[in-house]
């Protein structure tokens, strides 16, 4: 391993958690330095722009979620994947939500297209297990529930997280199979 790769991976936890606790907008390159125990220059090392470390962080996390959803077998996994996603890497996750409008625009269309295919993966799986629904009822179940797991992130809450876990799983599964 290189010697910027351990580098590089402090500067993107840093930034995960400055920006969702205090939002992109209002953190800078030198607190990002800061929080990885480097100057705020140095970060250009490592990243050109705070735009990059951002788009990194976004990028990070629609690829992580998508090879683990094509790894999921089922819809079990697919919801136990994500509610681990969404309690586990809570800072990246809310990062993800909240501030990749705050990308640059061919950023921002390369995560849909991510973002779709990964969410044709939960289609998928919900089709053979809700005969009931429509092709467009199950788009538009599979929107509301990574929605809300998604949103879960941004919620401060007391709950540790075998009790969050659990109740964000048990949320998920009534959304998705509840008649």
């Amino acid at each position: 391993m290189t010697t910027t790769a351990p580098r590089r991976e402090l500067l993107l936890g840093a930034a995960a958690e400055l920006f969702a606790a205090r939002g992109y907008h209002d953190v800078g390159i030198d607190d990002i330095g800061a929080a990885a125990g480097i100057t705020g220059p140095g970060v250009y090392r490592h990243f050109p722009s705070k735009q990059a470390l951002l788009e990194a962080l976004c990028d990070r996390t629609m690829d992580r979620m998508l090879g683990l959803a094509r790894a999921a077998q089922g819809l079990d996994a697919l919801v136990a994947l994500h509610v681990t996603f969404a309690v586990e890497e809570r800072a990246l996750l809310s990062v993800w939500v909240r501030e990749r409008r705050a990308l640059a625009e061919d950023a921002r269309q390369s995560l849909r297209e991510r973002q779709r295919t990964y969410e044709q993966v939960w289609r998928d799986a919900l089709v053979p297990l809700r005969p009931d629904l429509t092709r467009d009822e199950v788009t538009l179940t599979v929107g509301a529930v990574l929605a809300m797991l998604n949103a879960s992130s941004l919620i401060d809450n007391p709950l540790g997280a075998q009790e969050r876990s659990a109740l964000l799983r048990r949320l998920a599964e009534t959304g998705l199979l509840a008649p």
